[in-house]
């Protein structure tokens, strides 16, 4: 199933549809984002999906997790019964609420989770990123337009992908000087120490990322799902969407698809990351993908999330900025 909106969940999203209140809230909000899946939206807030509302069989099921209520602290919650299903006014009166549960349970659970497969602390800052580069007030000056956090892809081979985030290469004049043609973005961000190794590591994010893509027409299908996308996010006018940029859109699925890999809060003198970048098997994968992606690392301007095409760094430019902080 394709990850979009049908035309019923699009109109009953705009002015005067009866989902209107979660678009309306959701623009006022910069705290919270809209996130687009198969003919559901999930709202996010630090990462984590706050509501999500779903179409089917012609009727939307609104949903919260449960596991964000915790024991730890007592958040008093309106009932979650059946008048309050699908109510959307009523669902909108309680995010605040709604928000206190997911920061209650991420302050009573920041030491366990930075250590689990869901990376849900690691979420919280996909979502600083996405805000910094599409909708902050330095958006319009950097180089990468987010348009999903934390999605799953399905592709025609049957292939199923995680990625962190996905979106658009759309060049300021500055970063045009570099490289002018917008293109595909596929973004993996690994924060800390968490998840840089091990299982959920990122190496092997690029073992899956060559097996989707040898032989396939994968990343010509996730260019074709991240436009459409982005068009229905300008349709909706959701924060961010509002972007001038659009020369060359249309043809991206022709450019060579932009990895980013984002080394977050990296430390200077810590071994891991210098112990990856000269790992044989790290620059293996890097090579596997060579001929497919452009494979760049991010290297903070100053200090912030914000992603500069100037800024984007070959392994071996990273490897040599290691060197220079021993």
């Amino acid at each position: 199933m394709a990850r979009e909106l049908s035309s019923k969940f699009m109109n009953d999203l705009h002015e005067n549809g009866p989902l209107y209140p979660f678009l309306e809230f959701v623009r006022k909000d910069t705290s919270l984002d809209m996130q687009i899946r198969p003919d559901e939206v999930h709202i996010y807030y630090r990462g984590i999906a706050l509501l999500i509302v779903r179409l089917r069989a012609g009727k939307y099921d609104m949903l919260f997790n449960q596991n964000y209520l915790t024991k730890s602290y007592h958040v008093e919650m309106p009932s979650v019964d059946n008048t309050l299903m699908n109510d959307p006014e009523r669902w909108v009166g309680i995010f605040a609420e709604l928000k206190t549960c997911i920061d209650v349970y991420l302050s009573c659970n920041e030491k366990t989770v930075y250590s689990c497969e869901e990376q849900v602390v690691v979420k919280d800052f996909l979502q600083t990123t996405m805000r910094e580069n599409t909708y902050s007030a330095v958006a319009p000056k950097t180089d990468y337009h987010i348009t999903d956090i934390d999605c799953l892809s399905t592709f025609s081979t049957g292939a199923v992908v995680r990625f962190d985030m996905l979106g658009l290469y759309l060049p300021t004049e500055i970063g045009a000087t570099v490289d002018p043609n917008p293109a595909l973005a596929i973004f993996s961000m690994r924060f800390g120490t968490m998840n840089l190794v091990g299982p959920y590591g990122i190496i092997p994010f690029l073992e899956k990322l060559f097996k989707l893509v040898e032989g396939t027409n994968a990343l010509a299908e996730l260019a074709d799902e991240v436009k459409s996308v982005f068009y229905q996010r300008k349709k909706l006018m959701l924060p961010g969407s509002l972007v001038e940029n659009e020369k060359g859109i249309h043809d991206i699925a022709s450019k060579k698809p932009h990895l980013v890999i984002n080394l977050a809060n990296q430390e200077p003198q810590g071994s891991h990351l210098t112990e990856l970048m000269n790992s044989k098997h790290f620059r293996s994968a890097l090579g596997l993908l060579h001929d497919a992606v452009d494979i760049k690392f991010v290297h903070s301007r100053m200090m912030g999330y914000g992603i500069y095409r100037k800024c984007l760094y070959s392994i071996d430019e990273v490897s040599e900025v290691l060197q220079c902080d021993k």
